[in-house]
């Protein structure tokens, strides 16, 4: 099965402002792990110092 042929086929084009579908995925898995990352670091509490 190739991802491209299945994309035309619900979609009918393979790229989007002249950049392959390929490049979108990345980027949107990229942008995911950032989003992820900062929760994940915004959302811990500061380590207490030692006297």
């Amino acid at each position: 099965m190739k991802w491209t042929d299945l994309w035309m086929k619900l979609f009918g084009t393979a790229s989007f402002l002249g950049i392959d579908m390929g490049f979108w995925a990345a980027l949107t898995g990229v942008l995911l792990i950032v989003l992820l990352m900062n929760a994940v670091f915004w959302g811990m509490k500061p380590k207490e110092k030692m006297k």
